[in-house]
């Protein structure tokens, strides 16, 4: 979640997919950010050429730490609150001391 400007009301403030729609973890090709790819929210199916993603913003290097807690969150859920908070930029809560914020992209299935 990103409050942009003080409230969420911009696009792309809150993102909330089921976990079921996780495909993994992506590289970026820099030292201080990863890349979280999820199925298209905006359209039918699990259109291969479409995701949705978070870019999270790391810690330089601690890439697998971050995936080693987030799958520790995920694999949690069934004895821990049912709702996973990766990223919360406008409450400073992070799945991971090694996030620090983060940026939402969906895209529609062409």
């Amino acid at each position: 979640m990103e409050e942009t400007d003080g409230a969420f009301d911009a696009a792309y403030d809150g993102f909330c997919p089921n976990v079921s729609r996780f495909r993994g973890f992506n590289s970026t090709g820099t030292t201080t950010t990863m890349q979280l790819q999820f199925d298209s929210s905006l359209g039918e199916g699990a259109d291969i050429a479409a995701c949705d993603s978070v870019l999270l913003t790391i810690t330089a290097n601690k890439q697998k730490e971050v995936m080693q807690d987030i799958v520790a969150a995920i694999n949690a859920h069934p004895n821990m609150d049912p709702f996973i908070v990766v990223a919360d930029d406008s409450n400073s809560v992070f799945a991971s001391q090694y996030i620090s914020g983060c940026a939402i992209t969906l895209t529609s299935p062409a």
